[in-house]
């Protein structure tokens, strides 16, 4: 009958229609599976079959920066398990801006570049070098359930 039915209510469209996710909506029932508002022509963001506005969106699946606890715009750096803006990751005793080429250490559960590492006591490195190693080790071994 070439008369299009809207993916939300499932009634014939007359006037304006969204064609979006391979289906055909009103434009005011195409909205953000969050906050059911309409995208009104703005950009949506498809997640499981389902259409979100961008700030929904991220804050659903983005990816949040441990250290300022925004979601990540732009590149994310990924590191220490953790993921964290490019302008966040930096060394947490000098804030010096660190990269992944960078040579940087976990010190609670923080970053540390290598010349703040170098500076710390002996004693503090060398206890800090012994818990790394026994991680690795407690990694190695198989674990037995009896």
């Amino acid at each position: 009958m070439g008369v299009p039915i809207c993916g939300a209510c499932r009634r014939p469209i007359e006037g304006r229609v969204v064609n979006a996710m391979g289906k055909q909506w009103h434009v005011e029932h195409f909205v953000c599976a969050k906050c059911e508002k309409p995208f009104l022509g703005h950009r949506h963001y498809e997640r499981k079959g389902l259409a979100y506005c961008e700030t929904h969106y991220n804050q659903l699946f983005g990816d949040v920066c441990y250290h300022c606890n925004r979601v990540i715009e732009g590149d994310v750096v990924s590191a220490l398990n953790k993921a964290w803006c490019v302008s966040c990751f930096s060394c947490s005793t000098c804030n010096t801006k660190l990269t992944l080429k960078d040579k940087f250490v976990e010190i609670d559960l923080k970053p540390v570049c290598k010349h703040c590492y170098e500076r710390l006591p002996e004693e503090l490195r060398r206890r800090l070098a012994r818990r790394e190693r026994d991680a690795k080790d407690c990694k190695k071994k198989p674990s037995i359930f009896l």
